[in-house]
């Protein structure tokens, strides 16, 4: 059995509402450069970079509706659309519980054996493991490799944090320590 934990409906609608402004802001840019007389190949060019820029939005807004965290009973597998993606295996969790942050600076954080998988700057749910797991960094191809790094506790965005910590605690083996309802 496999539970969908979905993680956009927070931030689809300012995306949705950036992907409107980006596609008037090519439209008001096209007809500014013709206005101003700008010949075809150096317009067209600003154009489709401006088009790239609302494709872009549009397939962070996908993808992250495509491709939401999950739990089996294998493993807890945490994204982000096609920039992050982490399985944690089910026998690591030791708890699992609601604790809510509103202060991420980053989309995704690694630091003191934390791992912050943010949506609007928010985390919502928080998962102890038994032992650290290896996390790859972020792919960013415009910075230089880093190495992964060891983590024991995992902060991320759930639209519904109950039905997705009821879903985690539900497939994670018992143990000794007493889980949030």
């Amino acid at each position: 059995m496999r539970h969908v934990i979905g993680y956009s409906r927070e931030q689809t609608p300012m995306m949705a509402v950036m992907l409107f402004v980006l596609v008037l802001e090519t439209a008001a840019v096209d007809l500014l450069l013709r206005g101003f007389g700008l010949p075809d190949v150096p317009r067209l060019g600003i154009l489709v970079l401006d088009a790239a820029s609302a494709l872009a939005v549009l397939g962070v807004m996908v993808s992250c509706a495509r491709r939401p965290h999950t739990v089996s009973p294998e493993a807890l597998r945490l994204r982000y659309g096609r920039l992050f993606g982490l399985d944690v295996p089910l026998e690591l969790v030791t708890s699992v519980r609601i604790d809510r942050r509103y202060d991420q600076r980053k989309l995704v954080g690694l630091s003191d054996g934390e791992l912050a998988l943010a949506v609007s700057s928010q985390t919502n749910l928080v998962v102890e493991l038994r032992e650290p797991i290896e996390v790859p960094p972020p792919r960013r191809p415009w910075t230089a490799a880093r190495p992964a790094a060891a983590v024991r506790r995992l902060r991320f965005f759930a639209d519904d944090p109950a039905a997705a910590l009821c879903a985690v605690a539900a497939l994670t083996p018992r143990t000794s320590e007493e889980r949030a309802p």
